[in-house]
């Protein structure tokens, strides 16, 4: 149940601060918001990607005991 919960927390977390570093990054770099593209790349890949790597290492830090 540790390992479930600790994946899930992760995968909120992950998700948030990646959606963080795409926002932050728009006002440290010029990037291009050509129809909505950087948005759906945010929403649609680097959200997800960051969620999922959290799962894992939430998963993984609740398997160490840590």
């Amino acid at each position: 149940m540790r390992v479930l919960g600790r994946a899930l927390a992760g995968f909120v977390l992950g998700a948030l601060v990646a959606l963080g570093i795409a926002v932050g990054l728009t006002y440290v770099m010029p990037v291009s918001q050509a129809e909505g593209s950087y948005a759906m790349s945010v929403a649609f890949f680097w959200m997800p990607a960051g969620a999922v790597l959290g799962a894992i290492l939430g998963a993984i830090s609740a398997k160490r005991g840590a």
